[in-house]
């Protein structure tokens, strides 16, 4: 298992796969994330400046929700000799932090995060990867009589001992569907909609098929803790919850206020001017 998970080894100097996947993973969205920065003329340090904040948050975040889920011990949450993230506990704390640095910034939230989406998929994408070179994110293990090829199924801790031992590949259904949020987000960029809605659909899509697919998953990944409930299941919920209220209901009270100020702005006919309104063409003439 160790050396189907190395892809270097130089004495002390080991580098995993999954620590790959992972870097791959964050370069995509960065180099993304510049593409569409650049052709929108916005801020061009933005990818940088938010991998700066959001990757220290989000190891917080999953390195602490995974010892409230009991797969890391508290006392171990600083200790980067030992592995155990949690997703969706990363992904929280990163939001939390890039949210956090774009109002520091004054930076048109809504427009930023629309940009942000696609790089942001694309690299989720990429980085589900490492589960594959962890045997992590599976499913039930597949039974006799059916069938066993990749990417349906994969290999399991077990199946270095025995050769056998296969499971339900769920990490490339995740795979799958950050892909094709990914796109999702790029072709909603193109339509030009109001800021923000890019970002409101494709994260509670995401939220709610990452609930949805947490059924799938088995062995440690299970952590039931009420009744068919998981862990990460509660968690994305109520982040799905969050999202719900934060994006729609505040972004929709936003863009309403927005209308009233233009409407209020809007300067009336013949009064700021001091002209008196054009006479229809019937009446002029006569």
């Amino acid at each position: 298992m160790d050396s189907f998970n190395t892809a270097l080894n130089c004495g002390a100097f080991l580098l995993p796969w999954n620590a790959v996947m992972l870097a791959l993973g964050i370069l995509t969205a960065v180099i993304v994330t510049e593409i569409l920065v650049k052709k929108r003329g916005m801020y061009k340090d933005l990818a940088l400046d938010v991998c700066i904040v959001g990757i220290p948050c989000g190891i917080v975040g999953g390195r602490l929700f995974a010892a409230l889920s009991g797969k890391v011990a508290f006392a171990s949450i600083f200790d980067i000799t030992r592995t155990g993230m949690n997703l969706p506990g990363a992904l929280l704390f990163a939001a939390i932090g890039i949210l956090i640095y774009l109002r520091v910034k004054k930076t048109d939230r809504g427009a930023a995060l629309d940009v942000l989406m696609p790089g942001a998929f694309f690299g989720l994408a990429v980085g589900r990867w490492s589960d594959f070179f962890l045997c992590d994110g599976l499913g039930p293990v597949a039974g006799s009589g059916v069938p066993k090829f990749f990417p349906l199924v994969t290999f399991t801790n077990a199946y270095f001992a025995d050769r056998q031992t296969v499971a339900y590949a769920v990490f490339f259904l995740d795979f799958l569907i950050c892909l094709a949020l990914g796109v999702t987000a790029l072709i909603l960029l193109k339509k030009k909609l109001q800021p923000g809605k890019t970002a409101r659909i494709t994260i509670v899509l995401y939220l709610f098929a990452a609930f949805i697919v947490e059924w799938l998953r088995d062995g440690e990944a299970r952590q039931i803790v009420f009744g068919e409930l998981r862990f990460n299941q509660i968690v994305w919920f109520a982040e799905l919850l969050l999202a719900i209220v934060l994006l729609f209901v505040f972004g929709k009270h936003k863009a309403a206020g927005a209308d009233e100020n233009s409407a209020a702005d809007a300067p009336e006919i013949g009064h700021e001017t001091g002209e008196e309104p054009e006479a229809e063409s019937g009446e002029s003439e006569a």
